[in-house]
């Protein structure tokens, strides 16, 4: 009885210190406290949106990167911010963020992404649009860009199909033509390299 006693005791102390936890992380008026831009990227409704805040989550120095205050509309923090300046902090060829930052983004495909990526679908023989089409039954947790990127290109670069490669990354940036000129500059094979070795795509 004196043992399940205290451990009642024990776990209502628990909770109640995280209650006082969140109590105070809020601040004493109850304000929702700034949150770094990285938050939340995949909601973001733009892609050029969730393009800059990757390469701002990038940053080398993230001593600069600002914080959104609660309420700011997160267009308003890139207003001032050029990409090549922030390609340049990232130390990488523009061919190769786009490539990474594909790789990672689960927010929504454009309907001309959509389309090339369901033509190649009948190109390539696979099943990425129904797969990863967003909205649509993408698969949990690699939705989107992710999703085409991590398992369809990955797959063609590990089994040597590097023109295949090379179409589905370049797919995933139709919405920006500069940015996917830049992947179909850098050509088939060091796409296809970059995620066998960036990636582990052996």
């Amino acid at each position: 009885m004196k043992t399940t006693l205290l451990l009642w005791i024990g776990l209502l102390a628990l909770v109640l210190s995280g209650c006082q936890s969140q109590k105070t992380s809020t601040g004493t008026d109850g304000a929702q406290p700034s949150v770094n831009v990285g938050v939340g990227v995949a909601a973001a409704g733009d892609s050029t949106v969730r393009f800059e805040l990757w390469l701002l989550a990038h940053q080398p120095d993230q001593t600069s990167v600002p914080t959104i205050p609660p309420g700011k509309v997160v267009e308003d923090l890139l207003k001032d911010l050029k990409v090549p300046a922030l390609l340049a902090g990232v130390a990488m060829p523009e061919w190769q963020a786009h490539v990474l930052w594909s790789w990672d983004d689960m927010g929504p495909m454009e309907p001309v992404v959509q389309k090339e990526i369901a033509r190649l679908d009948g190109k390539y023989t696979m099943n990425s649009y129904s797969a990863c089409a967003w909205p649509g039954n993408g698969i949990a947790g690699r939705i989107g860009r992710a999703c085409v990127m991590q398992s369809y290109a990955c797959y063609s670069a590990r089994n040597k199909l590097d023109d295949r490669t090379l179409d589905i990354a370049v797919a995933t940036q139709l919405n920006d033509e500069a940015a996917a000129q830049s992947v179909r500059n850098a050509g088939a094979t060091v796409v296809a390299d970059f995620l066998r070795t960036s990636k582990y795509c052996k």
